[in-house]
Formats: structure tokens, sequence, C-alpha cells
């Protein structure tokens, strides 16, 4: 997790050469002091990477020259966010350009044909604060929507509780502005027949991106038909399966979930979607957290928006927390596991007719031992409150051994959610720990907290035999 001292040396002379390449030639901040460097060494993950140095952007043309800044050095550029990654994606042994303290504007909203462009370091709560007051929203949901930017969710292709409605970031995409690896800003949009062609027979490293993606989705259609995972949430790899033979091109999709590792995102015009009239939550109580897993699978045949899952280790450590202790009115006994299914629809009495009808099927099969229901918004709203701390609750479990995030957004089919679960605690069993669970059964991805302590000899042979 560290570097060495040759590393280290190599990365203070990179330093004071992008020092000097950048010195009085951008309207933001360039950090290259030890303090600065040290602090974006890290992010919300378990890994530390120290930095040759930190760009913080005021304006467009600031990202422009640290990007060529770092490409006339041959270092390499790690865009970054609010650094909420847990897999150490914000970091990285280059140049750090942070968008999230200036370039975090709405450019434009067009409420009617509902889209806005975007900088990539404004926040999603503070966006979808904004978007509200026109009945609309940037649909996906992080939990970390309070401080996460549309430009590591674009990074990371974030989708949040309700992607079984609403889908991952890829699918609220319609055109990037973005710096490629020779420092010049292109527009990645959506082309068809001639416009397309144009493109790909220009000069520069623009039209090479448009052949050579065509060329690899062309060359190895069938491939990437029998290879990619058919589940909703798979995440990993780049997005060749959105360039087969047959459906539109767009090459902002290839950037989405690449991680920052192809392009630098300065802008995007994303898709807005309406405000649901009215939600519903019902709650659902086990005994064992298995039952919960299986359950999700017929849960599903009554459409609903979402289905989360929380495990005895969250729920157990909202007993410590004053504030969270008093949000936990809803829990009944002493579950291993709570099912939140959300409802959407146009009113509270065709809510409560679906939450009806879903509770009467569960009842029927014996599945599930409460169900509480949150018709008004308040009580929702603390409910998710508690859903969306589950990372920093587990975190605070007492002791040096923590649930820790390096086994990240597993997903599988949700009729197989609890199978996985079943071999992953085996896994885990086997080398002498438990672990905390919670996410998205909906769509059968889960966060998988390994509890660890990594102080010492056996916690980091822990780590390394279950990673």
């Amino acid at each position: 997790m560290g570097q060495g001292c040759e590393e280290l040396a190599a990365l203070n002379r990179n330093a004071e050469a992008l020092r000097r390449s950048l010195e009085g030639k951008i309207e933001g901040e360039a950090r290259f002091d030890p303090l600065s460097r040290a602090l974006y060494a890290t992010d919300a993950s378990v890994y530390q990477i120290m930095p040759a140095g930190v760009v913080i952007p005021r304006v467009r043309d600031d990202a422009v020259a640290a990007v060529r800044a770092a490409l006339s050095h041959g270092v390499p550029i790690t865009p970054r966010g609010a650094g909420t990654s847990l897999g150490g994606q914000a970091i990285g042994t280059g140049l750090v350009v942070d968008f999230s303290k200036y370039m975090n504007r709405v450019i434009k909203i067009n409420s009617e044909e509902r889209w806005a462009w975007v900088e990539p370091g404004i926040v999603l709560d503070d966006l979808n604060a904004a978007l509200g007051r026109m009945g609309l929203q940037f649909a996906p949901d992080v939990a970390t929507s309070n401080r996460a930017t549309i430009g590591g969710m674009i990074g990371n292709n974030s989708a949040g509780a309700r992607s079984l409605l609403y889908g991952k970031t890829i699918d609220h995409v319609l055109e990037l502005d973005v710096i490629l690896g020779d420092g010049n800003v292109a527009r990645f949009s959506q082309l068809d027949g001639s416009a397309l062609e144009a493109k790909q027979e220009s000069d520069g490293l623009e039209s090479h991106c448009h052949r050579i993606v065509t060329q690899l989705a062309r060359e190895h259609a069938d491939e990437i038909e029998r290879r990619y995972p058919k589940i909703m949430r798979r995440v990993a790899g780049y997005n060749l399966d959105e360039f087969v033979p047959g459906r539109p091109f767009n090459l902002s999709k290839i950037i989405v979930g690449a991680e920052g590792t192809l392009a630098v995102v300065v802008a995007a015009r994303i898709r807005l979607t309406p405000l649901p009239k009215a939600k519903s939550l019902l709650v659902i109580h086990f005994a064992d957290l298995r039952d919960a897993l299986k359950a999700s699978a017929p849960i599903l045949a009554h459409n609903p928006a979402a289905i989360e899952f929380l495990d005895r280790n969250v729920l157990e450590r909202t007993k410590d927390s004053l504030e969270y202790a008093r949000l936990r009115g809803f829990v009944v006994g002493d579950p291993d596991g709570l099912l939140i299914v959300e409802f959407f629809g146009e009113s509270k009495g065709e809510l409560a007719e679906r939450s009806d009808r879903l509770e009467q099927d569960l009842r029927a099969c014996g599945i599930g031992y409460h169900y509480h229901r949150a018709i008004e918004k308040e009580a929702q709203a603390q409910i998710w409150k508690l859903r969306k701390a589950s990372l920093g609750l587990v975190m605070a479990t007492k002791g040096d051994a923590k649930p820790i995030p390096f086994v990240e957004d597993a997903a599988v089919a949700p009729e197989r959610l609890a199978e996985f679960v079943d071999r992953f605690i085996g896994i885990v069993e086997a080398n002498g720990t438990t672990a905390a669970f919670y996410g998205h059964a909906s769509v059968g991805a889960l966060h998988l907290r390994p509890i660890i302590n990594l102080k010492t000899d056996q916690g980091v042979r822990q780590f390394e035999t279950i990673a």
C-alpha cells in the first residue's frame, strides 16, 4: 500500500517539473507542497498513493493546461470528484485534477426537453435541489449523494438504490466534453450514418477514437455478446457492448465507467427524469439474512422501484449512535436482515393497494415476520437516512477490527443472491472472520465488508487472501 524511496524521489522530480510548467498559467490552484500531496494521497478507500501534484481548475482551460503539462512530462492523470471511491479510483502517482472546488456549476437546463449541461464537480444533491423546483431530477441516486459529484458518477458508472427503475449513469449521459490524450477537447455525442462516417474519416485523435471503437466492437461482437455478463449492474470493464453493430453510436458511452483512464470529462449533457408523484416504503423483517436475500426475487414480481438490504451488523451499529438510535423506531424485534421495498405511483391510495398485495403474498408464503409501512415523507426520509449511512455505521464498529471496503460492488442475478452470499460467507469464515452486508438486493448488487484488523500481520494476510 506504500511507495518506495526511489518512487517517491521520482515523484518529487515530476512535481517540480509540473510546478514549473504550470506556474502562472492557470486561474485555479496548482499544489505541489508536501501537505497537499499527502491530503490527496487518500480517498475513501484503504489505499494510499502519493501523487506528484494536484491541480484544482477554476475554468476549462485550467484543466486543459494541466493535462498538457502532464502529457509533456509523461505523468499520468487522475481526475477526481469528491474522493468517495472505495476502490482507490481517485488516487494515483501522477497529477490529480480535482474538479469539486470550482468546476461545479450548472451550465444550462432545458426543462422542456429534459436535459442539462453541467460541470463535473457539481454535487448530486445540489444539482437535484435545483432540478427539484422544476419537478425533475438526475435519477441515479447514490448513497453518497450529499457529496458525490456528477463527474465521479460518470467515471464510476454509478447507479444507486433505484437502478432497477432508472438504470445506471450511462443511461442518462447524452453528450460529454472531454480532454483527450493529445490535450485537445472533443465533444462525444450520438452520431449516425454520414456524420459518423465523416468523423471516422477525419484526421486526429478524436477521429481515431471513433474508428478504433467501431473496429473493436465489430471484430469482437460475438465475443462481447458471449462474455459480457447479462446482469443489470455490470459495470466492470469498458462498455464495448454499447457499440456492437446495430446499436446507436455515442462515444460518450465508452467514457462512462472508464474511471478517468480514457479521457478527462470537463462537461456533461445529462438526461433529466420527472420526480415520482407518490412514494411509499414497506420494510420487511427477517430472522435469517438468507431468507431476506431469497425474498428479493418474488418481491420483484410486484414491480418495486427499489429493494434495499441491511444486515444485522448495520442495525446493531445504530444502537451505538444517538442520532441513528432515534431513527430505528421502525425496527421490530431482533432481525438478522431487513428489506426496504419502495413503490412509486400516482397516489397514496394506489401505493397502499400495492403494499397490501405484496404483504398478503409474503404472509401467504411465510416470508418475513414483520412488515412496517412508511407512507409519510418524514418517515420515509428517516429510513433512507439510516440506509444511506450504512458504510459510516459499520465503520464505527468498536475496536481495531473494522468492516473493510475492499471487495466492492459484487453483482449477480437477483435469484442467485442468497447462493452468492452463502459462498462468500464460506470464504470469509475460512479465513477466520465474518462480514457485513448491505446494498441493492433488487439488482443483485451488494456491498461486502469483511471484518479485518489491518493493524496486524494476520489482518493483512486475510485482506490479501479474501481479495
